[in-house]
């Protein structure tokens, strides 16, 4: 009997806290992702000759975010996607404001390239974007402006500088 009623009293505890757990969820305000309000860790990417300052997008809400609300990307900059394990990954061009190429690596070298993706047209609607993956499973993915993977072909090896999170 005393089993039962220490089972129980953990039952209705339990209940309690979940209760409260998605009573906070209801009435927390709602976040915005932004660019001004998400922080990225910075490292630098060099295929061939070429070298880019990248920042990194680690956590969902970064690569859900990508380079979206931007009007421009520097010169030799972009942004390099980190996927830990390696996933046959799918990228948009939702609320891109600028053409990109997407440079697709795995084991540290180029598997695929998407090159001269289009932003989406003013007014166009999110279910009718495209979409865009490469053939085979990645663990990175390197977006830069349109035009600066020229020269890049697959098989290039891709050397990921300064940063121990990638």
């Amino acid at each position: 009997m005393k089993t039962k009623l220490i089972g129980f009293g953990m039952l209705a505890a339990l209940v309690i806290v979940a209760g409260f757990g998605i009573n906070q969820i209801k009435t927390s305000p709602k976040v915005t992702l932004s660019a001004e309000t998400i922080q990225y860790a910075r490292s630098g990417v060099r295929i061939g000759d070429k070298s880019f300052s990248v920042e990194l997008a680690l956590t969902p809400e970064q690569q859900s975010l990508g380079l979206g609300e931007r009007d421009n990307l520097a010169k030799n900059s972009g942004m390099l996607f980190v996927f830990k394990p390696v996933s046959q990954e799918t990228f948009w061009m939702k609320d891109m404001r600028f053409d990109l190429d997407i440079v697709w690596i795995t084991d540290g070298k180029i598997v695929d390239i998407s090159r001269h993706v289009p932003a989406p047209k003013e007014g166009a609607k999110t279910e009718d974007l495209p979409t865009y993956s490469p053939k085979t499973e990645v663990d990175h993915v390197l977006e830069i402006n349109s035009g600066e993977a020229d020269g890049m072909k697959i098989g290039d090896r891709v050397e990921i500088i300064n940063s121990s999170q990638v």
